[in-house]
Parts: C-alpha cells; structure tokens; sequence
C-alpha cells in the first residue's frame, strides 16, 4: 500500500481505504480461482479513486493475474469504442494477444460487429487465463465503450475477467449515468478519510506527526487525500511548516497561497515559453506530444527542454510511460480556466487544423471541430457531415451530434441545411431522439423548398418513424408523395414506404394501401428500383393472406425475395424474405420457415448486418413459440431484446419479441414473466397502430382468462370481430390460425357464444377457401368442435394438428377432447406434449382435471425436471458442450447459426439450472459426465 509523494521521491503509504482494498483483494482471489466480477469504484476529484485503481492493479501484477490498464479521455469522448480500444493497443504483446476486427463490415453494423469482436477478444484471452481490466474515468470514455462497459461484464460473467472501473461522482452524460446505474450491484463508494487516516498520511508525508493546529488546518481538505497532499505541500513551500521532535507544527495562519490559487501561482512562476507550453497543452488534450506542441508555438523540440523541465518541476506535468501528461486532470482542468475564452478557442481551432494536417481522421476531430467551427464554414460542414456518417453505426448519439452541429453551421444556407437534415433524420432516430428529428424536419419543411429536397426530406423522416410509428412513417411518406414533379426512383420510394407502414395500422389504412398497389407497383417497375418493388410486392403478399388466398400470398413473397437477391441489406426498404419465413411458418411448414430463417441467419452473419440478424431472431423466436419450443423462443426473444443495447429499439422486432416472452409466460406459469406481460400488454394497447394494440389486447386478454377474469376477458376481445374478413390481423401480428379456437374457448367460458360463432366462422371459411393447409383445417376442427361440444371435431382437430408440427395447439384440443370425454387417454396425450414443451402452467391445468375426475395413480412426468443436467433442451446442450470444449460464444454462434446474443441467453439459463456461475465450473462438470459414462443427452 505505496504511494508516490507529490513533488517527491518519498514514499508513502495508502492510508484509511483498508476495507476496500480487503474487498478488491477477495475479488482477485476470486478470480484467480476461475470466478470472474465487476468493481465500480465512485467518488468525488481528488478522492483517491485511481489510487486505489493503481493499487488493486499492483496486487493484481503480483499474484500473477494478467492485466489491461487504461482510462477515459475526455478529448476522444467522439471516437467509438476508443477507450477499450486504446488498452488493447497498449498492452498488445503482453497481456493479450493484438487486437483485430473485420474492416469490411457494412458501416450500418460496424458497431454491433466490433463490440462482438471485443467481446470476443476478451472471451479468447480469458480461455487460457484470469485477467483483470482496470479501467479509470469511466465519465470520461466514449459512447460505445460505455456500451460495452454496461453489457459486457454481465455478457461475459462465466468468464475469469474482472473489471475494476472508476468514475467521478456528479454531472455526466447520460451514457454515463446510464453506466453507472447497470453497475449499481457492483459499486464502491469511497468517502472522505477519517479523522486517523488524514492524521496518518499527513505523518507520511512530512515524516513527523502533525500538531493539534496543523491538524485542523488539514481538515479543510475535506478528506480528499489530493487535496490533502497540495495543502501540505504548498505550507512546506511557504515555510510554514516546523518541524521538532518528530512533531510538525503550523506557523502563522490561514491556508498556503498555493492551495488557494495552486495553479494560478505555479504558472507565475515559469518562464513565459513554458506558460505558452501549457495553455497551449492544455487545450490540446490529456497526452501532450513534444512535436505538435513546437509546431503550435513555433520552436524547435530542442528548445522546448528547459520549459517542460520547468513543468515537470513545479507538478503541472508529468511522465508516464515516456508520454508527457498533466499530473492529474484537475490540473489540466484549472489550467485551461486561466485562459480567456476567445484564447481557448483560437488554440483549440490551432490544434484541430494542425492534427489534420497530421494525417488524423475526421471522427478523430470531429468533437474538436464542432466546438470550435464557426457559422458559415463550408470545410467544417463538409467534414461534420463526414464524421456523422462514420459513426452512425457505432454511436448514433454521437452522429446526431455532428450533424446537429453542422445543421446549425449551414443555417445560412437553407437549401444545404435541408439536406442535412434529411440524410440525418434516421440517426436521430436511432439515437432515441424521434422528437428532434420530427421537429428538425418541421424546420425543413416550413419553408419553401424545391419539390425533390423536400421529398427527401419527406422520406428520411419516413425511414426513421418507422423504427418507432406506423402512423407517422406512413404520414411523412404520404406528404412526400403528393409533392409534383418527383423524380421516379423518389416517388416509388416514398410510395412503398406508404404502402408499407398502412397495411401495419389497420383494416382502413390497409385497404387504402390496397388501392394505391397497382399505381405504386407501375412507379416502381418504371424507376426500375428493386428495393421498392419488393417492398410493395410483401404487402401485395400480406393483402392476399388477409384475403384467404394463400397461394397467391405464397407466390409474391418468393417474388419479393428474389427481387432484391443483387440489393445490400443496407439499400433495402425492407427484407421480404422475413415476412416469407413467417408466412411458412404461419401455414405449417415449419421446416421450410427455419431453413428460409437459418439461411437468413447464414446471410447475416456473412454480411456482418447486425439488424437484419436481430430480424431473423424475431422471426425464429415466433416460430418457436408456435412449434411449441418455449425455451428456444424465450431466448430467441430475449437476444432480440438484448441486441437493443447495440442497434436501439426496434419497432416491430421489440413488440414480437415482447409479445412472445408473455405467451411463453403464460405457457409455463412464470410470474415475473406473467406481471411483465400485463405491464407490455398495458403498453402496446396504447399503441397508435391498431395491429399492435390488437396485439396487445389479446395478451392482456390471455393473461386474464389465467386468472379466471372473463368480464375483463371479454372486454379486450370485444373489438377483435370487427376486423373479421378484413386487411388485417384479427388478433396478433403475425396471425396464428390457433388462436381463434383458443378466442372460442376463452369466450364461451364467458358465455358469449355469439361471439364465439363468429370466430368459428371466420377459422371455417378460412380452411374452405385454403382446403390444403392442415393447419387452417385444425384450427376450424377445433373451433367448430368447441363450439359445438363435438370430441369427435376435436379429436380431428389434434390429428390435423400434428401433421402441421403444432404441438401445443394439438395438446390444447386433446384437452378439450378429453374434457369434453370425461376420458383419461386424451388428457394423458395432451399432459406428456405440455411436459415436452415445458409449459408447466398447461400440465398442472390437465393435472387438476385428472384429478377431479378421479385419478388416482397419474403417469410418470414426461418433462423435463427443473433443474440438473436432464432439464437442459436440446439447444441448451449443444450451446454447452461446444463451450465446455473451449471455444468463444461467438464461435458458437457462428457454428449454430445463431446470434451471439441467444447463444449468451441459452448459456445463462443452462448455468441457473446446472446451479454453476463460470465456465470452469461448467467444463469440469462436462468432464465428469463424460468419466463417469453419463449420456450426453
């Protein structure tokens, strides 16, 4: 517990931070044991937080646990994932082995693939050993390194890495408080020193005990030992220290000069070159270079020795590493306060100009420029345009900052501010500002603008509404279309967009879109843009479902696939080969809807499009739920919520992924996953989007009938028969033709039987107009056979259902079959397939009726036990053994055909149930089943 005396060669002990260090020490032996954690040490400037960092970092180096070492950067807050990159790169060779990513990933997904890259990175230095990450100034650090920092500790929990992290308490970015409060369970407040901690360092540091005065002075410190140690020093400089007996005694009173004006009066002190040296320093950033600092003040490097000489010596600088830095940053801080303004800017605008002509990129100035750019500057303009468009997929935050600053520079020139503002709309979009970006394209289209500006204009605030709202995409769409004159290409765009976002509204938005087709189609051909043919061919596709002619649907989906086979993903309005999956899987052919998703996955990841890999987690995640997979479907959902941490909320993607974790809920009887139903439902009934507030009510519906509430069962289905043989959804989005027999028995347990024949109607004359499709054909069996109190429909009904891979839509009418039966056979059936699924709620409901009608003896459990290596499913296994045999989560995914994030979500569920936190646990337990001669499966 050493440290460095200020401005001396003493040194001096860590006092008063014995139980924090006694907790980072058990952490280290933790990790050395294969168990890894997280540290966030917080406290005000001068507290001692990078002391106590570099202790614990000490520690770490001496029980041999390797280490990276690194911190934030209030001057590169703009470069994505700088902070965690920059302690890569100072430690390649030693502590790991040298980072490196994939360049070609398309810009939209650089972001998500290079914090997949770190994470691997990361995952593969851990394999072969412990390592600890020891990262200071976490409120300095960058966008997406504060990313990484809130999701990768507890990504990579089962790994032996621990992350030691420090920030200072007080105003921060919202990334940064947003950090901070994911570390919560993870935090280590330090609190001034005690009374015997300050008296102790105040002995170390004069090497006498102070006196009672002298004591008293100290106590104006506060308890923060930087402040402790400018106090003492700056009285020994003053003389105002004696020292006699050991005891050092104050003389005269009142605080040194220096602690009221430290900095101030050290630069007084050197000579004017070296004053020039560090304001010029200090407006260039925290690592000073010797060269571009002679370049600003026009001298040699030879010339600059005896001015930073003098710098080191008075404490305003210091070396590390053989890098040139100021001592710490309040120092830096208090420097640049000494300059006027209109100086700091100028020096600034100096060091900006000059790192470019150094050969620095745009985002690596980008912050610089924005602050230090004037109205009117064309060059400036040009390059924040650049950088946004660089960091869009890395930082949105950061993208819309640059262009909001470059918004702001063009303001002289409407035209230019404009198109600004229409190639920006979507990264204020994705960066969780909709509202300024519906208000930025208000600016723009208040005023006279020509007619193809202002369409584009029209268009981006069309493409970035649609992340959030239907109904706002389709109005921005609908505006931009009208103008006149439009070049074609514009004009197709806009009007698929229309098309697109009314058929996801509801039945009157989607009959107009149904008039506009044929129009839009032609506008299309005519600019010969695929993107928009294609999307206007999937909603063609989906009017053609919602009119009962699946053949048709069938047809123009595979043609809207094809039509964009030679268009990026990023050039796409819309992916149709998604909505080609979900109508396979809709219709039963569940095996051709996975293959159609597992090469979307394959696309993907090949392509490196983040977005589109959490689309198609979307769609397998509903095609799980309806081939009765909860545990897939749960972690399908929850990787598309996770990878909201990389790419933003995800309008449609959010709402599937959330709808099917509360039907899962509802399936295995989870509470917490019953109440966050309730509470999404609650939310997704306000919806401006009928689709998605029918969505919503049929859970809320659902989870009301579990709790035997058929008066609020029959409230939030009341409006779903008006949408009857109509463009849209009756129910869920996408449709599922086994939730109209549940809707019968739902209602007819409430005695609304007309409402019941409606629905039954509706599944009949769905199967009369498609007799090939044996779901369609289950679904009306069952209705009718409800409806009715038919077992002999019923029993049709499962048969129809299983040649359709819909077990538990089949276990559902086995139920009803033997419920109406009063027969053990059926129930017995309809039991094992609940088991199977693992839909515990489902099998205790056939459990109670076994038991009311007498049974006695029930067969044994064919389900899963809850925990133990026999409760873990199929993927869950295969997730396991690959891991236990040492390869990284994203090889995993890679060879599964999987996103990163389900195979972490299938690793954490098969760690709750093997009771095992790390990978070590897991691998040793794997050894011994295999010693032993266990099966695998």
């Amino acid at each position: 517990m050493i440290m460095h005396d200020t401005g001396t060669s003493r040194i001096v002990p860590l006092r008063g931070r014995d139980a924090e260090l006694a907790a980072l020490t058990e952490q280290l032996a933790t990790l050395a044991s294969g168990t890894g954690g997280a540290v966030l040490i917080q406290g005000v400037p001068g507290i001692g937080k990078s002391r106590l960092l570099a202790e614990a970092h000490r520690r770490a180096e001496a029980a041999g646990l390797r280490v990276l070492n690194g911190s934030g950067d209030p001057e590169a807050r703009i470069i994505p994932f700088g902070s965690l990159l920059d302690l890569f790169l100072s430690t390649a060779g030693s502590a790991l082995p040298a980072f490196t990513t994939d360049d070609n990933a398309p810009t939209a997904s650089r972001g998500y693939w290079l914090l997949q890259d770190i994470q691997e990175h990361l995952e593969r230095a851990a394999l072969s050993a412990p390592l600890v990450i020891v990262l200071d100034d976490l409120q300095w650090c960058d966008e997406s390194t504060l990313l990484a920092l809130r999701t990768l500790p507890a990504r990579l929990s089962s790994y032996p890495i621990l992350w030691l992290l420090a920030a200072r308490t007080g105003p921060s970015s919202p990334a940064a408080r947003a950090t901070v409060a994911a570390l919560n369970d993870h935090l280590l407040v330090l609190a001034p020193l005690s009374g015997d901690a300050v008296a102790a360092m105040s002995r170390d540091l004069l090497g006498s005990a102070p006196d009672a005065d002298l004591l008293r002075l100290v106590s104006k410190a506060e308890g923060r030992p930087l402040l402790l140690a400018e106090l003492l020093e700056g009285l020994r400089d003053e003389g105002r220290i004696e020292i006699a007996d050991d005891v050092a005694r104050l003389t005269g009173t009142g605080l040194p000069r220096r602690f009221h004006s430290s900095i101030r009066h050290r630069l007084d002190q050197v000579s004017p070159l070296a004053r020039q040296i560090a304001d010029v320093a200090a407006a260039l950033g925290r690592v000073i270079s010797v060269d571009q600092v002679a370049e600003l003040v026009a001298q040699p490097p030879a010339a600059l020795l005896k001015p930073l000489d003098e710098l080191l010596s008075a404490d305003l600088l210091a070396e590390t590493d053989g890098r040139l830095t100021f001592r710490h940053d309040l120092v830096r801080e208090a420097v640049q306060a000494t300059l006027s303004p209109s100086l700091r800017l100028a020096l600034r605008r100096q060091a900006v100009q000059q790192r470019l002509r150094h050969g620095a990129s745009v985002v690596q100035v980008a912050a610089e420029l924005a602050e230090t750019a004037e109205p009117g500057d064309q060059h400036a303009v040009s390059m924040l345009r650049q950088a946004s468009r660089e960091l869009a997929a890395t930082s949105p935050s950061a993208a819309a900052a640059m262009s909001r600053r470059a918004i702001e520079l063009a303001s002289a020139d409407p035209l230019q501010q404009a198109a600004i503002i229409a190639e920006s709309l979507p990264r204020f979009s994705q960066a969780g500002l909709a509202a300024e970006a519906a208000a930025l394209a208000d600016t723009a289209l208040r005023q006279r603008l020509p007619a193809e500006i202002e369409a584009q204009v029209s268009l981006g605030l069309a493409l970035a509404a649609n992340q959030h709202s239907f109904p706002d995409a389709a109005r921005a769409a609908r505006a931009g279309a009208a103008l006149p004159g439009l070049p074609e290409q514009v004009r197709a765009q806009l009007l698929a967009m229309l098309a697109f976002n009314l058929i996801l509204i509801d039945a009157d938005e989607a009959e107009e879109a149904e008039r506009l087709l044929p129009e839009a189609l032609r506008v299309a051909e005519r600019a010969g843009d695929a993107p928009a043919t294609a999307t206007l061919l999937t909603v063609a596709s989906l009017l053609a479902y919602y009119r009962f002619d699946v053949p048709q649907a069938l047809d123009l989906a595979e043609r809207a696939a094809h039509a964009v086979d030679d268009v990026p993903h990023s050039a796409a309005l819309w992916t149709p080969g998604i909505w080609q999956s979900v109508l396979l899987s809709m219709i039963g052919c569940v095996d051709d809807a996975l293959a159609e998703a597992a090469a979307g996955v394959r696309s993907a990841q090949h392509s490196g499009q983040a977005a589109l890999l959490r689309m198609w987690g979307m769609v397998r995640c509903r095609i799980y739920l309806d081939t009765g997979r909860l545990a897939d479907a749960r972690a399908e959902a929850e990787a598309v919520l996770a990878m909201a941490d990389e790419l933003g909320p995800g309008n449609f993607d959010d709402v599937t992924a959330r709808y099917v974790l509360g039907r899962v809920a509802l399936h295995t009887g989870d509470e917490t996953g019953l109440t966050q139903a309730r509470e999404v439902a609650g939310v997704m009934m306000g919806a401006e989007a009928g689709e998605i507030r029918r969505a919503g009510a049929w859970l809320a519906a659902q989870a009301a009938a579990a709790t035997g509430d058929h008066a609020g069962m029959a409230a939030l289905t009341a409006k779903a028969e008006q949408t009857y043989f109509r463009p849209t959804p009756v129910l869920p989005f996408p449709p599922d033709p086994a939730d109209e027999p549940a809707l019968v028995r739902m209602v007819l347990q409430a005695g609304l039987v007309e409402r019941a024949a409606r629905a039954a109607e509706f599944a009949e004359i769905r199967y009369r107009r498609n007799p090939d499709i044996p779901v369609f054909g289950a679904a009306a069996a069952h209705a009718r056979g409800l409806l009715d109190g038919d077992p002999g429909l019923l029993g049709e009904a499962a048969r129809r259902y299983a040649e359709a891979s819909r077990p538990l839509a089949r276990a559902a009418a086995l139920e009803d079959a033997g419920a109406a039966l009063r027969e053990r056979s059926s129930l017995d059936e309809a039991l094992a397939l609940y088991e199977e699924a693992g839909a515990a709620r489902d099998a205790e409901r056939v459990v109670a009726l076994l038991k009311s009608m007498g049974a006695r003896r029930l067969r044994p459990s064919a389900g899963r036990p809850a925990s133990g290596w026999d409760s873990l499913t199929a993927s869950e296994l295969q997730v396991v053994r690959l891991v236990a045999g040492g390869i990284t989560n994203r090889q995993v995914a890679d060879r599964l055909f999987l996103s990163p994030h389900t195979v972490s979500t299938h690793l954490r569920h098969a760690f709750t149930k093997l009771g095992i936190n790390s990978r070590v646990a897991l691998t040793r337990l794997v050894l011994t089943r295999d010693q032993d001669g266990d099966d695998e499966d």
